[in-house]
């Protein structure tokens, strides 16, 4: 009996498989990248965004701080409204309070300043306070003046401003800038 031995080759049935395999993997592939990129592609609106935003800028004293800005809702009854007058500011009252930077109607959408006059206030300084409110429409500029009281509060106080921003639903609005600077007067009625 004889035998004989063959020398392994590069044509086992393992390996051409692979190859195939191999091969077809790649036009697969490709096709569906050609299909892909040929195809036109369709953009569909998502759910709507839930929340609300602000892009906020301030520039105060030391002693009236920025608290917070937010998207609000005028109260009912409305806040007095805020001397746009240099020469008669508000007078700030001793107790925290609430106003309004422009004529405004209870219930309607609001951009809401917080402020706090600190211990460290300078007695009877006139503030300029100028504010761009831009909510889903061009910005609303507007300057009002208030007077802090004739002595400094024992303790820190809070004063929320309320822009009217109109009758449009919380829902509808897009806030595009709420900006404010707070300047000190050098004497009632004379102002930067």
């Amino acid at each position: 009996m004889t035998t004989s031995a063959r020398a392994p080759s590069g044509d086992s049935p393992g390996f051409c498989g692979a190859a195939v395999a191999l091969a077809l993997l790649l036009i697969v592939t490709s096709t569906l990248v050609g299909w892909s990129t040929a195809a036109p592609s369709a953009v569909l609106q998502g759910p709507p965004e839930q929340g609300e935003g602000a892009d906020v800028g301030e520039s105060t004293p030391g002693y009236w701080l920025w608290q917070a800005t937010q998207v609000w809702h005028v109260p009912n009854p409305v806040p007095p409204l805020l001397s746009s007058n240099p020469l008669l500011p508000t007078v700030l009252p001793g107790t925290a309070a609430s106003d309004t930077l422009n004529p405004a109607t209870a219930g309607n959408s609001s951009v809401r300043w917080t402020f706090s006059e600190t211990t460290t206030v300078s007695p009877s300084k006139e503030l300029e306070l100028r504010f761009t409110d831009g909510l889903a429409r061009p910005a609303t500029l507007v300057t009002v003046y208030l007077e802090t009281q004739l002595f400094p509060p024992l303790a820190p106080l809070a004063y929320t401003l309320y822009w009217d921003a109109g009758p449009f639903g919380p829902t509808g609005i897009t806030v595009e800038t709420m900006q404010v600077d707070v300047l000190v007067c050098t004497s009632i009625g004379v102002c930067p």
